[in-house]
């Protein structure tokens, strides 16, 4: 596979494919849990693994940070010819985010009870909150590494190794999950457990590639340790603010909503949260399908191939986001009962809730990608700017303005107006890359 020589629309659907494969699957992980919790253990404990959400969206980032942004400096290098740079990105990049992962580990360990309190879990939802990341915490370094090897591995040349890892790995969650929480009577906890298990598999698939023959990942001693870091960081800060978001304004909301709202309407974000963690995630795997091609020949300056894996992904994007959107805002209740059983409460809540909400996904899936694109050819403040605006500052911004400006129900329009604002930051962006 030549990066800067082979037919571009299939080079991108041979990254594509396997990317959204895996994104599907690595989304299963989290809507499988939500499906069987909301099902069988009741809304309370849906509620409560939507506390749980901003810790494992922290676990899940940091694989990012380090996956993207090494991978990203290690593709411009490949395209300059220095492999032996390249390599030092990711011995430097794997070595940062082991450490990372012990100071995580210790972290959540010692303080798990004090952590799920200041997520916002009252007296009935923390029990089962805190039997939901027992099982996580157990298998911290898993979780933190998991999205690290698909990148990698996806960026060396082997989506489909990728694909597959995440793929058995995400049979092994469903079909756990299922007999844990109902045979078995695990609850929420069964849950946790059949997914960390299929996190294990996940990373083992990823490391055999260490020992296929289409492996060029190597370790070496690195040099320039504290500059190179700062490139792999810098890099790969717009990912890690991309997936950390999703814990932030899920936090910021869970606390906003129990506040004006109430519980119920808590339950009906929950399903609405875990939709918002399948579409990112699809969006995600676009991006990250188009990132090695653009990176790689961003080092060899081939701007018209470039331009046309652009193209092909942004209109992979809008098909999507619009299908995404099209689904809440026509068949709310339908989405709904995915997840819980429905009653006359959150039937009223969810008609609108829903479809206000899920007109966020279109300019969503543009915003994200445009910052992914920006990355790859190493405008990292253009794409800082789009994901702290759009993940940071204005969401954090109107999530505490709104209620007080607008009442309560107002809340659900808030990432609509976030995503439409940032949308023009990106088109402006973009419009500057073509000139």
């Amino acid at each position: 596979m030549d990066l800067l020589k082979d037919n571009l629309k299939k080079l991108y659907f041979r990254f594509l494919i396997p990317s959204l494969g895996s994104a599907m699957v690595m989304s299963i992980y989290t809507l499988t849990d939500a499906i069987v919790i909301g099902k069988g253990v009741g809304a309370d404990a849906l509620a409560a693994l939507s506390i749980t959400t901003p810790l494992l969206c922290i676990l899940m980032s940091m694989g990012i940070l380090f996956g993207v942004g090494g991978s990203v400096q290690m593709s411009v290098c490949r395209g300059t010819g220095n492999q032996e740079k390249a390599n030092r990105f990711f011995t430097l990049s794997f070595a940062a985010l082991a450490v990372i992962a012990l100071l995580l580990w210790l972290g959540y360990g010692c303080n798990i009870s004090a952590l799920l309190r200041l997520m916002g879990a009252n007296q009935t939802l923390y029990p089962y909150a805190m039997a939901y990341m027992k099982y996580i915490n157990l298998f911290l370094p898993v979780a933190v590494f998991s999205n690290y090897f698909a990148i990698f591995v996806r960026a060396d040349g082997d989506p489909n190794r990728a694909m597959f890892g995440v793929l058995l790995g995400g049979v092994v969650n469903i079909v756990l999950d299922i007999v844990f929480v109902f045979p078995l009577q695990m609850g929420i906890g069964g849950a946790a457990l059949a997914s960390v298990l299929g996190m294990v598999i996940q990373v083992l698939v990823g490391l055999s590639h260490f020992f296929s023959r289409k492996n060029q990942l190597k370790f070496i001693r690195p040099k320039h340790v504290s500059a190179s870091i700062r490139q792999i960081i810098g890099s790969g800060i717009p990912s890690f603010f991309n997936e950390f978001a999703n814990g932030f304004i899920v936090l910021l909301f869970n606390i906003q909503i129990l506040k004006y709202c109430g519980d119920v309407a808590l339950s009906v974000y929950s399903v609405i949260s875990n939709c918002v963690i399948l579409f990112n995630s699809l969006f995600t795997g676009v991006g990250q399908a188009a990132q090695p091609i653009i990176a790689t020949n961003y080092g060899a300056g081939e701007w018209g191939r470039i331009k046309k894996v652009k193209r092909m992904a942004f209109l992979t994007i809008m098909v999507l986001g619009l299908l995404f959107s099209l689904s809440g805002i026509l068949f709310p209740m339908g989405v709904c009962s995915i997840f819980i059983r429905l009653n006359d409460g959150i039937r009223a809540i969810a008609q609108k809730g829903i479809r206000m909400y899920f007109a966020t996904f279109l300019p969503m899936g543009i915003n994200l990608l445009a910052s992914y694109y920006l990355q790859s050819v190493l405008r990292v403040k253009q794409s800082l700017a789009i994901s702290l605006l759009r993940n940071v500052f204005l969401s954090g911004a109107a999530i505490l303005t709104f209620p007080l400006l607008f009442g309560g129900n107002s809340l659900w329009i808030v990432m609509p107006v976030v995503e439409l604002v940032v949308l023009c930051l990106s088109l402006l962006f973009l419009a500057r890359e073509e000139s």
